[in-house]
């Protein structure tokens, strides 16, 4: 049981955390035994440092900077219920200052019906133009003045001008082989009934009329290579008629993943039609989406930002352009317009903003800080009511690994294959940034013509031992007529990543191999510079020797190296030693945080064409320790049962200084006023204050009512005695014990008892009278209420009961 409890602080993670807890477990020992007050505070839970996006350069094909053309046709119908415009023109906003290439460009226009030859069914509000700093902000500007159709002004659904305005217009661009994109936003169906167009026909006539019309615009949009992505909000929507335009225009997307293929959307509401469209653009832009949270102002916002992220734009629909909006970054740092990525720590990010001050905003970032973004919402009072939301859309890359069971397997031998999924820093990936992703492998070599194609999953079932691990699995039969050279590959993709290939090439393994060799890299911690022992075996059955050829695959800014890079093994069994090597801290692809890095890849052995064997790496780096971290590494295994010791101790000491407090504590006794013959002429009850005492002054002396009153450092104090008895403190002459009931004489005939109360204080029926006439000095009238200078304080003159202590109170 030792043996595994012990094991748990074996890998440099645990003992990381081990360290911490540690410390921070015999920090609030010492602080509860110094600091009162600190027993009661609990620190945060750590979270783990952020962890820097990889640094990559964008193939053409997945550049962000490849400027797209869009039409965004927006319902003007009367069909729309209030609001509805309101957030279609925030959602036209979101794409503008979501779309990431300056180059690109927006026309934005409403539409409806016409009824007469003198209107039109579409409105262009904001022609086309280029979507650069100043035009994201003219597009919300102009979108602004969308309006809704009255009756008198062509109040029906044309989907048909709808589509033929946007094609139209996106065919008028220089460049034939930019993308084009519409988007179309309705709340209801084709609605061509009072149509100028269609006039004198009958409605079946009509309607079969409107449906070629349709079909022949559709037809124009596919020529044009036009996508068409139509969202539709509330309950009368023709979802059926949606889905058949998305199909009908062109289909093939920024990339050949189904995600990317246009398809129709529809929400319950308007309110949702904003995330609905940010999804719909991001995936014809090839845009990773995260969804945040919502919420109304005041109050704060969060969206997470995955490693993968080489360049990213966080978008704030706030619905009221008087809300405000402040950055942080997952290390709290905030973001200023003038933030340019010169900040210590945040490793050369830059930022830009878009529509500040407008319902939706933007932040754009190359490079940015992975992990749990903040933003501060602030509204003044009146613009409290709308909902707002915020969402990351971003781009990146990843690096992959492919490895075989048996790396030069025979023809007809089935092997095993992974490809491992890393960052571009060969940083291992949590669950959440694998999400999305995919990977295909296949296999070609000499001896046969078509491809092998090898399904690799990340599930957990069939030959992929652990689920959502990074590490993709599947198994293929090298075909019997293979003889020669064998390649294998295997491609990563998913929405917002540029695709990554990579091959492993190999050859056939002779019936009767001579030679073998086996790697043998362990898992291990080390720390930047460091290195990681292991061993290559080699078994020369021949006569002549063989050289091999060792390297760390795709090390190009990884910071790992293996030595030796040539081994020449004579005839004979032999063990030969091999080193990885790990760069400093400066020369490593990914910064090491206070929790480190796990970086992973392989070192392959190489004869000519021929792979013997290669080694999966999983090493993890963490920081250079200091003199604390050198001595906890020598004293773990004491420290640790040591701080639970003192954690055992401070908790037995606060416990019993509590319990005395309590036998201490004032409250529950009681306080008698008594003349010379035991006479009882004033009492109160006492209550904990300051210091686990009860203060109070004794007032009205020479009153038939003298009283007790409760007062914030009177002339006397009373608390319990730790042994039994009272204590009781009079200003300016200390402190003395006192039995229960003892006599302390006080000004004039009066004296103070003390005793313990038993519930209810006695009234003037049971014992109490008035002071006689011949024991008053220079009596004066008693004041009608409180004294001016008493607190509220529980005390009452005799024959007035205390509201505490009345058993309907």
């Amino acid at each position: 049981m030792q043996s595994n409890a012990l094991s748990l602080f074996t890998s440099p993670r645990a003992r990381l955390r081990a360290r911490r807890g540690a410390y921070g477990l015999a920090a609030m020992a010492l602080a509860a035994v110094t600091l009162p007050g600190a027993a009661s505070a609990a620190p945060e839970s750590g979270v783990a440092g952020p962890v820097r996006s990889p640094d990559t350069v964008l193939t053409k094909a997945g550049s962000s900077d490849d400027p797209v053309d869009y039409a965004v046709a927006v319902d003007e119908s009367a069909s729309l219920a209030a609001g509805e415009l309101d957030r279609e023109k925030d959602a036209v906003s979101t794409i503008a200052v979501s779309e990431p290439s300056a180059r690109s460009r927006m026309v934005v226009y409403g539409f409806a019906d016409a009824t007469t030859d003198e209107q039109s069914p579409v409105d262009e509000v904001c022609p086309m133009r280029q979507l650069d700093a100043v035009g994201r902000d003219k597009i919300g500007e102009c979108a602004a003045t969308l309006r809704r159709r009255t009756a008198a002004e062509g109040s029906g659904t044309d989907f048909i001008s709808a589509v033929r305005q946007g094609v139209t217009r996106l065919k008028e661009a220089a460049d034939p082989d930019r993308p084009r994109v519409l988007f179309l936003l309705t709340d209801g169906h084709l609605d061509i009934e009072d149509s100028y167009r269609y006039r004198g026909l009958d409605p079946t006539t009509r309607d079969d009329q409107a449906d070629q019309d349709l079909a022949q615009a559709l037809q124009e949009a596919k020529d044009a290579k036009v996508q068409i992505w139509p969202l539709g909000f509330g309950h009368d929507v023709d979802e059926k008629r949606l889905e058949e335009m998305a199909a009908a225009g062109y289909r093939d997307g920024c990339r050949d993943l189904p995600q990317t293929r246009p398809e129709a959307e529809t929400v319950p509401g308007a309110e949702q039609l904003g995330q609905a469209l940010q999804a719909a653009f991001a995936a014809a832009r090839c845009l990773h989406q995260e969804p945040g949270t919502q919420g109304r102002p005041p109050g704060d916002l969060h969206v997470r930002v995955s490693p993968l992220a080489t360049e990213g734009t966080i978008v704030v629909s706030k619905g009221d352009p008087a809300v405000r909006a402040t950055y942080y970054d997952p290390q709290g740092r905030k973001i200023t317009e003038s933030g340019d990525g010169s900040g210590d720590g945040d490793g050369g990010s830059s930022f830009e903003f878009t529509a500040r001050g407008k319902a939706v905003e933007s932040l754009r970032i190359t490079r940015p800080l992975a992990g749990r973004w903040r933003v501060h919402l602030d509204a003044p009072e009146g613009h409290r009511d709308r909902v707002a939301s915020i969402s990351a859309l971003w781009r990146g890359a990843v690096r992959s690994d492919i490895r075989l069971e048996k790396p030069s397997p025979r023809a007809g031998e089935r092997t095993r294959v992974e490809v491992e999924v890393l960052t571009r820093d060969s940083v291992k990936l949590d669950e959440r940034d694998l999400r999305g992703i995919s990977v295909t492998g296949r296999l070609t070599g000499d001896g046969f013509s078509q491809k092998v194609p090898i399904t690799l999953t990340d599930n957990g079932t069939g030959p992929d031992d652990q689920g959502s691990d990074g590490v993709f699995s599947g198994t293929v039969t090298v075909p019997g007529r293979a003889s020669g050279s064998l390649l294998f590959s295997s491609t990563v993709t998913s929405v917002g990543l540029s695709p990554d290939t990579r091959s492993y090439p190999t050859a056939v393994s002779p019936e009767n191999s001579t030679f073998e060799a086996e790697l043998d890299i362990p898992a291990a911690g080390v720390h930047p510079g460091g290195r990681v022992p292991g061993t290559l075996k080699v078994s020369n059955r021949g006569s002549a020797p063989h050289e091999v050829l060792l390297s760390v695959a795709d090390a190009k800014g990884t910071g790992l190296s293996v030595t030796p890079a040539r081994v020449t093994v004579e005839p004979g069994a032999s063990t030969v030693p091999v080193t990885v090597e790990v760069a400093a801290a400066d020369e490593l692809g990914a910064p090491v945080d206070d929790d480190g890095i796990e970086l992973g890849g392989k070192v392959v052995a190489v004869e000519g064409e021929r792979v013997l064997d290669d080694a999966p790496l999983a090493i993890t780096v963490t920081p250079v320790p200091g003199d604390l971290e050198l001595l906890w590494d020598r004293w773990w295994k004491v420290v640790i049962p040591a701080a639970f010791a003192l954690a055992v101790v401070v908790a037995v000491l606060l416990s019993r200084r509590r319990v005395n407090r309590l036998r201490i504590a004032p409250a529950g006794l009681l306080l008698e006023l008594r003349d010379t013959d035991s006479t009882l002429v004033g009492s109160g009850k006492a209550k904990t204050g300051r210091g686990n005492w009860y203060e109070f002054d004794v007032v009205d002396t020479a009153t038939d009512n003298p009283r007790i009153v409760r007062r914030s450092r009177g002339t006397y104090a009373v608390r319990r005695g730790l042994n039994g008895g009272v204590v009781l403190r009079i200003s300016g002459q200390g402190e003395r014990t006192l039995r229960f009931g003892e006599a302390v004489p006080l000004e004039g005939s009066l004296s103070l008892h003390v005793a313990e109360s038993k519930g209810r204080r006695p009234s003037t029926n049971r014992g109490t009278r008035s002071r006689s006439p011949e024991k008053r000095r220079t009596a004066r009238p008693a004041p009608a209420g409180p004294s001016a200078d008493s607190h509220d304080n529980g005390a009452y003159p005799v024959g007035v009961p205390d509201p505490g202590d009345h058993p309907d109170l």
